[in-house]
């Protein structure tokens, strides 16, 4: 899955997110520290999909 850039209603990036849903952080290493966290408790998920939908 890819970590995603979260905007707010006027357009400015607030956060960034692994996936779809979820904690947003303020950085897009750590949204992808998130990302290597669930692949390695065993997540085996298409990362093409969207996670927990």
């Amino acid at each position: 899955m890819p970590v995603i850039a979260v905007r707010s209603a006027g357009g400015k990036i607030i956060g960034y997110r692994w996936g779809s849903k979820g904690k947003i952080y303020k950085t897009p290493e750590e949204a992808e520290a998130q990302g290597r966290a669930i692949r390695a408790s065993g997540w085996t998920g298409d990362d093409s999909q969207n996670y927990g939908d």
